[in-house]
C-alpha cells in the first residue's frame, strides 16, 4: 500500500433537525488502516446508496436506535481485498459487506465487517450484485410472489415504480398477466415505465394528483398495492382496493425524514370492509430464496426480459448528496457512488 495513500470516510456531524443535509456529514482522510493477522484489508470501489439510510440518523431502523455522533456513517457496497492476512480470502478477491461510507475497510471476515466472497456473473455486470441480484432483487421477487401473490388479470399499484425494487415488481408483474400502474417522481421516470418497461400506466406524484389519477386508471380497483413510500400514496391506494386485496408494506420513503412520526393510514379500515390483508416483510428473514430469486433474475436479464437502472455518482466526496438525491426522489435507478472516481464534491 502507497505510503501517499489515504482513507476517505464520512462520520456524523449531527442528527438532521427534519430533512437531511450534507452539513450533517463530516468528510475526513485518515491514514489506511493495516490488517493484523486474521483480517484483510477491502478497497470499496462501489457503494449503494438507498433511503432507508436516513433511519440511522433518526429511528436506527431495525437496528433500533441512531448511530452514534463522530462514528462512521452506515453503508453496504462491494470491495475487492488488496491485503490479506486471513486464510480464507486472497488478495483479489470480490467481497460484499457493510463498509460503511468510506473507501478502505479492516475485516476480520465474520465479526468485524462480515464479508460474502462474490464474482461476476458470466456477462452480467458485477454492480448488478448490489440490486437487481442483490436485496432489492431478492425483495421484488419475494414480495410479490411469496407476500402478494398475484394472478393473471390483476390490477397492481406500485409506488417508488422506477427505483431499485419498484421497477422490478413493475416488469415481473408485467410478466404475470397482470395490468400494471406505477407512481413515479418525473415525467422522464414514467416514460421510461411505458415506453421501456412496458407498463399499463404511471403516474407522477409530483404534478399529478394521486388519489384522482389512481380512479381513472384503476376504474376497477386495486388488487395489489405494493408500497415503497407510505403516507397519503398508501391512503390512496387503500381507498381503491378490491375485496380479497393484498397490500405489501416494503419501504416507506416518505416518511424517512419524519424520525418515527410516522403517517397513519386514514383508509385502513377498508381492509376490514374489503377482507383484504396488509403485510409488512424484512427480506433478510427470506435468505431461503434468495438463490430461487437470484436464478430467476439473471435468467430474464439475459434474455433482455429485465431491464435495471443504474444512478452513478463518482467520488467518495458524493456519499451525502448522493443520500439526499434519494430521499428527494431525485436520482434516476437504483443509486451508487463509484468511489475509485473522483471529481464530484458535496
Amino acid at each position: 500500500m502507497s505510503s501517499k495513500e489515504s482513507n476517505g470516510r464520512w462520520l456524523i456531524r449531527s442528527y438532521p433537525q427534519g430533512e437531511i443535509s450534507v452539513d450533517n456529514f463530516e468528510f475526513r482522510r485518515e491514514p489506511v488502516p493495516e490488517p493484523a493477522d486474521g483480517e484483510v484489508l477491502v478497497k470499496t470501489p462501489h457503494l449503494i446508496v438507498s433511503p432507508p439510510l436516513r433511519m440511522a440518523l433518526g429511528t436506527g431502523g431495525i437496528a433500533g436506535s441512531p448511530l452514534p455522533i463522530g462514528s462512521l456513517m452506515r453503508g453496504t457496497g462491494q470491495g475487492r481485498v488488496v491485503v490479506s492476512r486471513h486464510r480464507d480470502f486472497r488478495e483479489g478477491d470480490y467481497v460484499s459487506g457493510p463498509f460503511g461510507w468510506q473507501e478502505y475497510a479492516v475485516s476480520d471476515g465474520v465479526r468485524r465487517i462480515p464479508l460474502k466472497k462474490e464474482s461476476p456473473r458470466g456477462d452480467l455486470p458485477l454492480s448488478a450484485n448490489l440490486h437487481v441480484l442483490g436485496a432489492g432483487g431478492a425483495t421484488a421477487f419475494v414480495g410479490l410472489y411469496d407476500i402478494a401473490k398475484p394472478c393473471i388479470g390483476d390490477v397492481v399499484v406500485i409506488s417508488a415504480a422506477a427505483g431499485n425494487v419498484g421497477s422490478i415488481v413493475c416488469q415481473l408483474a408485467r410478466q404475470s398477466g397482470c395490468r400494471v400502474v406505477g407512481i413515479a417522481g418525473s415525467d422522464e421516470k414514467c416514460r421510461w415505465l411505458t415506453q421501456d418497461l412496458g407498463i399499463d400506466a404511471a403516474i407522477n406524484y409530483k404534478r399529478e394528483a394521486v388519489a384522482e389519477r389512481l380512479r381513472e386508471v384503476c376504474p376497477s380497483g386495486i388488487d395489489i398495492y405494493f408500497d415503497n413510500v407510505g403516507g397519503e400514496t398508501l391512503d390512496a391506494a387503500l381507498a381503491l382496493i378490491n375485496p380479497a386485496a393484498r397490500v405489501v408494506l416494503c419501504g416507506a420513503t416518505s416518511q424517512y425524514e419524519g424520525d418515527a412520526r410516522w403517517y397513519g393510514p386514514r383508509n385502513y379500515f377498508n381492509l376490514v370492509y374489503k377482507q383484504a390483508t396488509m403485510q409488512g416483510f424484512y427480506i433478510f428473514n427470506f435468505q431461503h430464496r434468495f438463490e430461487a430469486a437470484f436464478t430467476r433474475l439473471a435468467a430474464l436479464i439475459r434474455r433482455g426480459e429485465l431491464s435495471y437502472a443504474e444512478d452513478v455518482l463518482n467520488g467518495v466526496e458524493s456519499l451525502p448528496a448522493a443520500l439526499v438525491r434519494g430521499l428527494n426522489g431525485e436520482n434516476f435507478g437504483t443509486q451508487l457512488v463509484n468511489l475509485d472516481s473522483a471529481g464530484a464534491t458535496a
